[in-house]
């Protein structure tokens, strides 16, 4: 079994990453935690517990995954 060569593998995972990047919209992503952060900060949040909860929820959710995509795309470069 031959070695793959490591620029063509690198070259594969960068382009794998790429498409998975454009599926997820990353820009969309971003924007959509900016605006989660706003309304994260909003002195009333809590006001409406429930609302609040599916706010701080999806904030988390849409940062981790943010941060799961840097990680890759940084290790990947």
């Amino acid at each position: 079994m031959a070695n793959p060569d490591p620029a063509e593998a690198i070259a594969q995972l960068q382009t794998t990453l790429s498409s998975i990047e454009t599926v997820l919209d990353l820009p969309r992503l971003r924007a959509e935690v900016s605006s989660l952060e706003e309304q994260a900060a909003a002195p009333d949040l809590w006001n409406d517990q429930e609302a609040a909860q599916q706010v701080t929820s999806r904030l988390s959710t849409v940062q981790g995954l943010v941060r799961r995509m840097a990680a890759l795309r940084q290790r990947v470069d």
